[in-house]
């Protein structure tokens, strides 16, 4: 991707081990000078001191989710680093959705800035049960490139097989065991399949498929939810769509708005974005022009 920079994402349970991961990652080569953007649910961070000691910078957004209430303030700062072309680490709080964090990056379009290279997931074997994977810890690891496993060395041997084998059978194809933050770095799978299952989330996110996006700006149209639904269902089997998100607004009312080939939702809402993200095989395609010419045929 032309002129982008890479951008990577961390996730994982309190306490699973993503700084100790940041801190091995930040003395690799790839990740040389790179700036790292921290969620804290805490008022401040405990752990930039630490970071920063590898870190060309290190921005703390504390005190809320960057995936939900803290999305603006994680936006301008990727907006202030894109002057650079250093790498980004964003590390979540551990109880962000990384699925909507990303389609929050689609949004405001800092996938034209950024190349999303991996998506990290932190499992502590010692928070799952041999017999089930909390739901949460499952949703977040299948939305990841790479699974790395902390502290399963802490776990009897026998325990340590039935955890990686209740994994494989989850769908889980690449996990790697991770010791004090180090681990075995060719199991990195490039490129990263993350953005195309955030394309794909709330419909079927495990289905990779090739998928591309436009984000079309809504705010000059006069624009309701009938309208949007005929343009659509005309553009879905004109482009092969499989999904279309976001906010519209008519001066009067603003709807929420989710479609896809089988269903049409809209909702109020007081949000009043503007913006809609379309996704299919080729959404790309579709510009500003050509939405708002199908819009008044």
């Amino acid at each position: 991707m032309k002129d982008s920079r890479a951008l990577y994402l961390v996730n994982g349970a309190l306490g699973a081990g993503k700084t100790t991961l940041l801190q091995y990652l930040l003395q690799q080569e790839q990740y040389s000078g790179a700036r790292v953007i921290e969620n804290e649910f805490a008022a401040e961070s405990v752990d930039s001191a630490l970071v920063a000691r590898h870190a060309d910078e290190v921005a703390t957004i504390a005190g809320s989710c960057i995936c939900c209430s803290s999305s603006d303030e994680l936006i301008s700062l990727l907006r202030a680093f894109s002057s650079s072309t250093a790498p980004v680490i964003i590390e979540s709080t551990g109880v962000a959705n990384s699925l909507k964090l990303i389609e929050q990056l689609i949004v405001a379009d800092m996938i034209k800035h950024y190349e999303l290279k991996q998506s990290f997931y932190v499992l502590d074997a010692l928070e799952c049960d041999v017999e089930r994977v909390p739901e949460a810890m499952l949703r977040e690891a299948q939305a990841a490139d790479i699974v790395l496993l902390s502290k399963i060395d802490r776990l009897p041997s026998e325990a340590a097989r039935d955890l990686q084998a209740l994994l494989r059978d989850c769908g889980l194809t690449n996990v790697v065991p991770m010791h004090f933050g180090k681990f075995d770095m060719t199991k990195l799978r490039s490129p990263s399949r993350a953005l195309e299952r955030a394309m794909l989330y709330g419909e079927d996110a495990q289905r990779a498929d090739i998928s591309t996006y436009s984000v079309i700006d809504v705010a000059a149209a006069d624009i309701t939810p009938n309208l949007l639904e005929d343009v659509w269902r005309k553009l879905q089997c004109a482009y092969g769509l499989r999904r279309l998100k976001g906010d519209i607004h008519n001066k009067i009312q603003s709807w929420h708005i989710e479609a896809t080939p089988h269903q049409f939702r809209s909702n109020e809402t007081d949000d009043q974005q503007n913006k809609i993200v379309i996704i299919g095989e080729r959404a790309h395609e579709i510009t500003h022009d050509i939405f708002f010419a199908e819009m008044q045929q």
